[in-house]
Parts: structure tokens; C-alpha cells; sequence
């Protein structure tokens, strides 16, 4: 973006994360709205662990579910020697169904 005279707003930087050029960024509903370069970039690289895989965080947990693999109440601990009931702890056979920070939800 430039300013009235027409220069660059911002300036850049080999580091993005200190590059304060301006960008019209077009957005999913179809407006557009003007971000900082450092803004963008550090949008991307929270999205991101250290080696660069992207991460995805949820908004919710709206349900959940069991299947046949799930242990039963009745099955759902060991026993010890001097009778000691300890809860196994397993998330077999059970499924969360998340909903994602861009609406959309998976099992």
C-alpha cells in the first residue's frame, strides 16, 4: 500500500517479524482490510511449531462417543495384589468431535 504522495507505508526488513510494510489483504467474506507485514508474519509463524509443522487449534469440543474397542465400568481398573483398584487409563475406543476455529468439525 502507499500513502498519498504514493510512497510505501512501512518499511522493509529482512526480519519479518520487524518488516512494517502495509498490505491490502483480501479476506474469506471477500473484504479487505489493510495488516502490517510483522502482523502477518507472526500470525504465520504461531500457526507453526519449530520445525515448521502447522498447528491447529480447536474452538470447542462439542460431543463425544463410544465404540466397541471402549473399556467398560466394569473393566475399567486394576486390581492390585493387597486389593487396591487403580483406573487404567486409555482413551481407546472413544471419539471427541472438535470444532475448528474456521467452523468446520471432525470426528
Amino acid at each position: 500500500m502507499t500513502n498519498l504522495d504514493g510512497s510505501p507505508i512501512g518499511r522493509a526488513h529482512s526480519n519479518p517479524l520487524l518488516d512494517t510494510r502495509q498490505y491490502e489483504v483480501q479476506l474469506e467474506d471477500g473484504t479487505t482490510d489493510a495488516y502490517f507485514a510483522n502482523i502477518i508474519a507472526e500470525n504465520l509463524f504461531n500457526q507453526c511449531d519449530s520445525e515448521g509443522r502447522e498447528l491447529l487449534s480447536f474452538k470447542e469440543i462439542c460431543d463425544h462417543r463410544k465404540n466397541h474397542r471402549a473399556i467398560s465400568i466394569e473393566n475399567g481398573y486394576t486390581i492390585s495384589k493387597n486389593g487396591n483398584k487403580t483406573p487404567k487409563r486409555t482413551t481407546v475406543g472413544w471419539d471427541i468431535l472438535v470444532e475448528w476455529r474456521d467452523g468446520s468439525t471432525d470426528w
